[in-house]
């Protein structure tokens, strides 16, 4: 028997215990209480702790004070084809549920017009990414990468799906003087180096961004899980950050000293597939609550997951802030909060725009309907009767005011 066949009738059979031990009546009750208050506390937990640890990992494996991998783009290549291998046999085991069968009904052309260059600025941010915390500490690495709304701003905008507002333009005034003075905080340890780095991985993150979700959101129907997703990009963003690696590292000629010996190399592979257990767990996470919650739910976790980082940057690697780095990431977060609260209230007011305009079009119908049924030739007060009553309903129904504007239909894909 295949092993997804083996491995689907095992969960079926998990799956099957697990739904009649639940609904038993002396569980029932504390799984409502559950669903009520606790939902999402595994999920947020879970992306927490994976999201930390997969960062305090990449700081250890790849920082010179640390463990000094020589390699950083060549494991980081490995860690892709990871999630490539982890996507393909989940998503063949179950292709209905995690739709693998979507993506092997694509067509080549349509494959690589998504694949290519959503995998080209996913691969380059989580490369660049792990260049700089070779040099960087933990702590001014996340604060430098909060300020990816900047770029997920001004590249909305170059692909013009968003509009320059006011507000867009304070909050990235606030977090560009936020990130002004966490690098006059970092003085004598400022490193040009890792901090253009890391500026470059989040010009590529806000990049990546608009166009996974331009391109994944241009497929009908739209895929159906995270490891779909993961399927069509993790070959492409191995396969350029291979070539990378060949280009810049040579790791030919670095891996020398790292690997003279079997169990070393075991060792080696196993550092790799660690990093690759870590990302795929908190990519999952991550999926679940986008998902299942709502924008305020990842709102706040987001926040308090940069927030855990940096502590855990403090306590663990021992990195220092000062009073300036301190407000200079204030200043930043509370740039991304308002950030993330302005993209939130401009969807709340696209969303009741639309309603609006639904409901204006279904009284226009109605009233449209009463018009041609005819009148009784009755007049009002004022002199009017009743064609000229309702042609009058229908204009005033059918004026810009009331039909809402039509650049409310524009979606926000970025949220």
């Amino acid at each position: 028997m295949p092993c997804p066949t083996i491995l689907r009738t095992l969960l079926q059979r998990c799956e099957s215990s697990t739904a009649s031990y639940l609904s038993s009546p002396g569980v029932a009750k504390y799984v409502d209480c559950y669903k009520e208050h606790c939902i999402y506390f595994p999920a947020m937990l879970g992306w927490f702790c994976f999201s930390v640890l997969l960062s305090l990992y990449n700081k250890y494996v790849f920082g010179q004070e640390h463990l000094g991998f020589p390699c950083p783009l060549l494991m980081t290549s490995v860690h892709f084809l990871s999630q490539w291998a982890f996507a393909y046999v989940t998503s063949n085991a179950f292709p209905k549920a995690l739709g693998g069968d979507q993506v092997a009904a694509m067509s080549w052309p349509l494959f690589l017009s998504i694949a290519v260059p959503c995998a080209l600025v996913t691969s380059g941010d989580v490369g660049f990414s792990n260049l700089a915390l070779v040099r960087i500490s933990i702590s001014f690495y996340t604060m430098v990468k909060s300020s990816a709304p900047i770029f997920v701003v001004l590249s909305a905008y170059c692909f013009g799906i968003e509009r320059i507002t006011w507000s867009l333009l304070a909050v990235v005034f606030i977090i560009s003087m936020g990130e002004l003075m966490t690098v006059l905080g970092e003085g004598v340890e400022f490193d040009m180096l890792g901090f253009i780095l890391c500026a470059i991985a989040s010009v590529l993150s806000g990049m990546r961004w608009t166009i996974v979700q331009l391109k994944l959101q241009s497929l009908d129907p739209n895929l159906k899980s995270t490891i779909a997703t993961m399927r069509v990009l993790a070959p492409f963003m191995f396969i350029s950050m291979l070539m990378i690696s060949f280009v810049k590292e040579r790791p030919w000629n670095k891996l020398g000293d790292w690997i003279n010996s079997t169990e070393t190399a075991l060792a080696v592979l196993g550092l790799s597939l660690t990093g690759a257990v870590l990302a795929i767990c908190m990519i999952l996470c991550e999926f679940y609550l986008i998902m299942k919650s709502n924008a305020i739910v990842l709102m706040i976790g987001g926040v308090l997951k940069e927030l855990l980082t940096i502590l855990f940057g403090i306590c663990v690697f021992g990195d220092r802030l000062n009073s300036v780095n301190i407000l200079g990431g204030i200043i930043v977060f509370s740039g991304v909060i308002l950030y993330k609260i302005s993209m939130y209230v401009k969807k709340l007011e696209t969303k009741y725009d639309s309603i609006a305009s639904k409901g204006s079009v279904t009284s226009n119908d109605s009233i449209e309907s009463d018009v041609d049924e005819g009148t009784d030739g009755s007049y009002d007060s004022l002199g009017k009767n009743d064609s000229t009553r309702n042609a009058e309903l229908v204009a005033q129904k059918r004026s810009p005011s009331n039909l809402g504007h039509e650049d409310g239909k524009e979606q926000n894909l970025l949220v």
